[in-house]
């Protein structure tokens, strides 16, 4: 083997890889739908956590009769509504 196909050999090998084929893509296509998944999961506790927090703060309001009892039913409804 001279040099020339020795070269060719090493420069040809990652085409024809099977590690490349069967393991890399696929993990890389695995680790890219976790991180799609971490995100939507992440967006969706951030916005239940705030709708939470707006509960409370009506129910806070209403034991201080700050808002009657229909305002704090509609609010509650459009809030929960969205769930």
């Amino acid at each position: 083997m001279n040099q020339d196909s020795y070269q060719y050999y090493f420069e040809s090998m990652p085409e024809n890889s099977i590690f490349m084929e069967y393991i890399i893509f696929p993990l890389i296509i695995f680790l890219i739908i976790l991180l799609i998944y971490q995100f939507i999961k992440k967006r969706i506790m951030k916005d239940d956590k705030n709708e939470l927090e707006s509960l409370k703060l009506l129910q806070e309001l209403l034991e201080k009769g700050t808002i009657n009892e229909d305002k704090f039913e509609k609010k509650k409804n459009k809030i929960v509504s969205k769930w």
